[in-house]
């Protein structure tokens, strides 16, 4: 019996591991210079944002008008049938 219930074990399979370099670590000033240097670009991309969120609004704000102008054609439509 021992040979039969042998049979039906699952061998356990290793997954093999996978090793990572390490990172390299950049000194502090490298990063303060990237930091100074990606500023402008940063602040180019907040302005644009800006924008959009003004645009985005200025669109809400005439869809919110020409949903009422619907309704009130419909009321009109509606009240003179």
């Amino acid at each position: 019996m021992a040979f039969g219930i042998s049979l039906f074990k699952k061998e356990k399979k290793e997954t093999p591991k996978i090793e990572v370099p390490p990172t390299p670590e950049i000194p502090l000033e490298k990063k303060e210079e990237k930091r100074e240097e990606k500023k402008p670009e940063v602040e180019v991309l907040l302005a644009k944002i800006d924008a959009l969120r003004f645009q985005y609004e200025a669109l809400n704000e005439k869809i919110s008008n020409i949903e009422k102008m619907v309704k009130e054609i419909y009321e009109i439509a509606k009240a003179s049938k």
